[in-house]
């Protein structure tokens, strides 16, 4: 039996485990948190799986607004601009993949890995707990001009059986009750049918209930990752805070940290990272069944269970983790001014902050490195659980014994 070392244990590290499980390897995973999923962009994501909504990044109307993130005046996405090489090489390659051609491309080339990814989901919701619910997606516009744009892309979209359809203001309002209470104009939406939601945290840890008890998975937890030792161009060991584990074949899945550990065996990825907010409160009878995407703020809404995740803000700059009281207040202040009635506000509301690992064209990075054994699934930005299960599953039939 072949042994791997799977670093990070969010829902990418979680299914990369479990895909090469399958395949009859030996899987150890290592994370530095108390549990799977209990830090990162798994802890706090906003709860969609959003299929049909794997929009790049990277986008002409984004290149075009680039002066007014950079200035601070779009209280939803801010620019701070970094001297760093390794900055400024992602943002000129972003900026390459801004065009629309570009953009449409890169588009179509992740909804195609969503779509592989949405079967695994579905097969494991029989087998998991995780609050999943397949209510759709509802997107908002405040201007005809940006819902025309939209649906020109829309028709792109059902070409690949997305099945969304257009929506006048009324035909949202009878859709979603729930935007009866909302809180600003907008003109028209598209609703989603196929688009899902769940708790990528329970999913995470109920996921490792079903690894330890089907597959033998073993997991060594509280231990955080150092660096990588390789010996004539082949990986030999990973180091970490408390002791250098020996192996030959490791799998970074370590989200928005991966570029810095890959760095320690001599590799550079094209990964930025972009800092977002979430908080999760009760939610109330009158909040969305639907899962709801402002686009003119911004700001995604999800009910979880008897709970409501709201998400937004993009925050491109140093990775330096610092949760910023401000940024989180006006997400807090933006979200009760769109739905008010949606949850308790003023409740227990449960703040978090994260990081998305961004790659210029929005797409993962998958597979075998130059140093042999060590292998790579990460990159995946702000669709890591929607994307997860279609790259472990790539990256488990590259590394399948014999291949």
């Amino acid at each position: 039996m072949t042994h791997v070392l799977v670093l990070g244990a969010g829902v990418v590290g979680m299914t990369t485990a479990l895909a090469l499980a399958k395949k009859g390897f030996e899987v150890f995973v290592l994370d530095a948190a108390s549990g799977p999923a209990e830090a990162g962009a798994s802890f706090g994501n906003g709860a969609q799986l959003s299929y049909f909504y794997t929009d790049a990044m990277a986008s002409p109307s984004l290149a075009l607004n680039i002066p007014k993130y950079i200035l601070g005046l779009d209280p939803a996405f801010r620019i701070s601009l970094s001297l760093s090489p390794s900055f400024l090489l992602w943002a000129l390659r972003f900026l390459a993949n801004s065009t629309q051609k570009a953009f449409e491309r890169n588009t179509t080339d992740i909804l195609e890995l969503a779509l592989r990814s949405r079967k695994g989901v579905a097969d494991l919701s029989s087998k998991l707990e995780f609050d999943y619910t397949s209510n759709g997606k509802i997107t908002l516009f405040s201007s005809l001009k940006s819902l025309r744009k939209a649906e020109r892309l829309t028709e792109l979209k059902n070409r690949y059986g997305a099945g969304q359809i257009v929506l006048t203001q009324q035909q949202a309002l009878e859709r979603e009750p729930a935007l009866e209470h909302y809180g600003h104009s907008f003109v028209g939406a598209i609703w989603s049918p196929y688009d899902e939601a769940g708790d990528s945290r329970l999913f995470c840890r109920n996921l490792r209930i079903l690894l330890e008890r089907d597959y033998g998975v073993q997991f060594l937890f509280d231990t955080k990752v150092r660096g990588l030792r390789r010996q004539a161009n082949k990986l030999v060991a990973v180091t970490t805070e408390k002791e250098e584990i020996q192996c030959s074949r490791a799998v970074m899945s370590l989200g928005a940290y991966t570029p810095l550990i890959a760095r320690t065996a001599g590799i550079s990825l094209p990964i930025w990272s972009v800092q977002g907010y979430s908080f999760t409160i009760p939610a109330f009878d009158t909040a969305p069944r639907a899962s709801i995407t402002d686009t003119s703020r911004k700001i995604v809404f999800c009910r979880i269970g008897d709970r409501l995740r709201v998400a937004g803000l993009a925050d491109i700059g140093p990775a330096n983790g610092k949760f910023k009281e401000d940024r989180f207040s006006t997400l807090l202040a933006t979200a009760k001014g769109i739905l008010p009635k949606a949850g308790d506000y003023d409740g227990e509301v449960k703040p978090w902050t994260g990081f998305r690992p961004v790659t210029p064209n929005s797409k993962p990075i998958v597979g075998r490195t130059r140093i042999k054994g060590l292998y790579l699934n990460c990159g995946h930005g702000s669709l890591g659980w929607t994307l997860s299960m279609a790259t472990a599953g790539g990256l488990a039939d590259v590394m399948h014994p014999g291949v």
